[in-house]
């Protein structure tokens, strides 16, 4: 376990918590590219499969592999939005938010 840092004591909540999202947003980025890595191969063993069972089962794979990703990605897009949450609870403007600088 590693200890906290002097200025992470003296950090407000708002300012750790975002830290440990950016943290989950990290894992789950590296989890995403590795899923979609085993897709790509997925979908390369379906072709060259000359075995319609084999197919089916590798087909069902994928598609059990696909739905993790939409999970993946819906977390994401909840982690974005706590993210920003965070930010603009620390800060008060958030700089998630392009349309603001116009």
């Amino acid at each position: 376990m590693v200890m906290p840092t002097k200025w992470y004591e003296k950090t407000s909540e708002y300012t750790k918590i975002f830290l440990q999202i950016t943290d989950i947003r990290i894992m789950l980025n590296e989890l995403k590219s590795r899923l979609e890595l085993s897709s790509l191969r997925l979908k390369i063993a379906i072709r060259l499969h000359d075995s319609k069972q084999k197919r089916a089962e590798l087909k069902f794979q994928q598609r059990i592999l696909n739905e993790h990703l939409n999970q993946i990605d819906k977390l994401l897009a909840r982690n974005h939005n706590l993210q920003k949450w965070a930010y603009e609870k620390e800060y008060g403007e958030s700089y998630f938010d392009y349309d603001s600088f116009n």
